[in-house]
């Protein structure tokens, strides 16, 4: 079969985005009533996310078997009664390869692609355990077939489809980051077109205001889980969760990182405080941006780490700051964020100072590997910075965490 001769990845991710639109412009009322915004959110985005296909030429299954093949008669043209073709004893090798993620991405032609073909015997699609296969065929004349020359037949062939789902992955990257802009604009346009649910938005909404002429923050140069997403269920208005939206999550980053920049430009002035005075440093800075419209103070203490924006004796936005004392004290911090958020989708913040690890790449290196397992997606936003989704199996909450390393080491 030729694969990667099909329709456009413009095209495909085009209709998707089209259908998508339309998915939740056919949202009913009762639907969207009473149930959390970010959930449904949430669930477009992991019904229409096109993961990434992986290839595993390492776990790659060879075969051989004797049968005849068949071979080119060079006298065809000089005879008219020479055969094409005749038939002599030969082989026939497979290389069966594994590879996860999307199976049509096979059959789509991406944006930057070459002319000339790419074919394969067949592609499966994944099974339960999430792996499909590509399988390659060579059929070769025994007298002429070498061990060498088989391998660097399938080598050259995984080769040629690495590069062009290396071109498919690229075009689907930038669908996926896509996906969520697309989907929040195209909720809030279905809710403000249901009267009813748009003020209730909107009363759901973290009052939440600038500071008027705050400073912006300073500009710095600087195998997984699967998601499980089910269709967002009603709740007791009771229970109504709240939470900051994705803007200003980004903005509190933003002054945070900026925060943490200035205390690593000084580190012997900050090494020597604890966790709460750190977490004060932080806080200060924060609230300078931010003012509850009731108490003045957006962000609060809480306990003897945490900043937290309270809403109805719950937490709508949680920064925990930490100091490295490993990974498994960073895992057991991770999962320790669940006892403090009720809501189904809450947005937190772990800040993580490192005062006494010279080896700083180590530190990055070690909390990198406690996130790549723990979460549902991972981003290495930054250099020091992650961007991930992870969740709790019994009840499907999800945590959107971002995670800020600060080196503050002498």
């Amino acid at each position: 079969m030729e694969c990667f001769n099909g329709n456009s990845s413009y095209s495909i991710f085009e209709n998707l985005k089209a259908r998508l639109k339309e998915d939740i412009s056919e949202l009913k009322a009762e639907e969207l009533d009473s149930t959390d915004r970010d959930a449904w959110v949430d669930y477009w985005e992991n019904e229409y996310y096109c993961p990434p296909v992986e290839l595993y030429p390492d776990n790659a299954e060879l075969g051989l078997t004797q049968q005849s093949v068949q071979q080119y008669n060079s006298w065809h043209h000089a005879a008219w009664d020479e055969p094409e073709y005749f038939e002599v004893e030969g082989a026939r090798a497979t290389c069966k390869v594994p590879y996860s993620g999307t199976p049509w991405f096979f059959k789509m032609q991406p944006s930057t692609f070459t002319l000339s073909g790419h074919y394969a015997e067949k592609v499966t699609d994944p099974g339960s355990d999430g792996f499909g296969y590509i399988t390659f065929a060579l059929e070769t004349p025994l007298g002429s077939a070498t061990p060498e020359g088989i391998r660097k037949f399938f080598s050259d062939q995984i080769e040629d489809f690495s590069e062009q789902i290396e071109c498919c992955n690229k075009d689907a990257e930038s669908y996926n980051n896509s996906l969520r802009q697309i989907i929040e604009a195209a909720l809030d346009k279905r809710i403000e077109q249901l009267d009813k649910f748009a003020s209730l938005r909107r009363g759901l909404n973290l009052p939440l205001n600038r500071v008027k002429d705050a400073p912006l923050a300073m500009p710095l140069h600087l195998q997984k889980k699967t998601l499980k997403v089910s269709r967002p269920e009603k709740i007791p208005s009771a229970e109504q969760s709240y939470s900051i939206d994705d803007a200003t999550y980004k903005h509190i980053t933003d002054v945070i990182e900026s925060s943490g920049a200035m205390m690593e430009r000084a580190p012997e002035a900050y090494n020597g405080m604890e966790e709460e005075h750190l977490r004060d440093v932080l806080l200060s800075a924060l609230n300078t941006h931010y003012q509850d419209q009731v108490n003045g103070e957006a962000f609060r203490r809480h306990g003897k780490t945490d900043i937290q924006i309270p809403v109805n004796n719950h937490a709508a936005y949680i920064a925990e700051c930490k100091l490295w004392k490993g990974p498994k004290a960073f895992k057991d911090a991770l999962a320790q964020l669940f006892s403090y958020t009720t809501w189904r989708d809450t947005k937190v913040s772990v800040i993580v100072f490192n005062k006494k690890n010279k080896n700083y790449e180590k530190v990055l290196d070690a909390i990198d590997e406690v996130l790549e397992g723990e979460s549902i997606t991972c981003d290495r936003h930054k250099h020091s910075q992650w961007l991930c989704k992870i969740q709790n199996e019994e009840d499907e909450r999800i945590m959107h965490v971002t995670v800020q390393v600060f080196d503050l080491s002498l």
